[in-house]
């Protein structure tokens, strides 16, 4: 049964109140932060409005400097971006700078992206995520998710709808993405996108993606 919006709201309200009363070092707070997430999700569901739910695209990048490389053409994309790592020596007292220019090889992830009408690069960073309209709706800092109901897309059909071949149906297979990085925000209306971990330098895994955009 679908909630409805009052009921929605109740539960948001819930969930809220039960996760101030939880400390970030608790071990429940990350299981009540999920509930408050779940809660923006069906309220705004109830509403008609847009939200964000988090997708498994099987990778995670790294949460301090992803690095995210946009490559587009017209019928693909790629990102290119650095893997999440976890170091066993760091004891959280110093830090190590990255950059695309690095000769060393790395574990990085490229997503490839098919089928697209839209992508585009930008702010916000995970500082002002609390800007964005899909905040309070299922945001969440450095994941992958795909949007619901989204406004983007219902703009994208209006504006192509003067075309004389337009078609409703076609625009609505595809799905909005928003992947959240540490400065930046990739989103994109595609058909497909995929994801997997290379080994390599960054410079070269860019390379080899700018040469399967360019040649599909």
């Amino acid at each position: 049964m679908t909630a409805s919006p009052r009921g929605a709201r109740r539960q948001l309200t819930h969930a809220r109140a039960d996760l101030a009363r939880i400390d970030y070092s608790d071990p429940e707070w990350h299981a009540a932060r999920q509930r408050v997430l779940a809660a923006e999700r069906t309220l705004a569901a109830a509403q008609g409005e847009q939200y964000a739910e988090v997708i498994d695209l099987g990778v995670h990048w790294d949460a301090g400097a992803p690095l995210p490389h946009l490559i587009a053409g017209g019928l693909r994309a790629a990102i290119i971006c650095r893997a999440a790592a976890k170091d066993p020596t760091w004891d959280g007292t110093w830090t190590t700078m990255v950059s695309p220019s690095d000769t060393e090889e790395a574990n990085l992830i490229r997503i490839d992206i098919s089928g697209y009408a839209s992508v585009r690069i930008g702010s916000p960073n995970d500082e002002a995520l609390h800007g964005h309209s899909l905040h309070g709706r299922g945001l969440v800092a450095h994941e992958a998710h795909e949007v619901h109901n989204s406004a983007w897309l219902e703009e994208h059909i209006r504006v192509n709808s003067v075309h004389p071949a337009h078609r409703d149906a076609s625009w609505r297979q595809l799905r909005h993405v928003v992947l959240a990085f540490h400065d930046e925000m990739v989103e994109v209306l595609c058909r497909e996108i995929s994801a997997r971990v290379i080994r390599g330098r960054f410079v070269v895994v860019a390379s080899d993606a700018l040469k399967d955009v360019i040649s599909s």
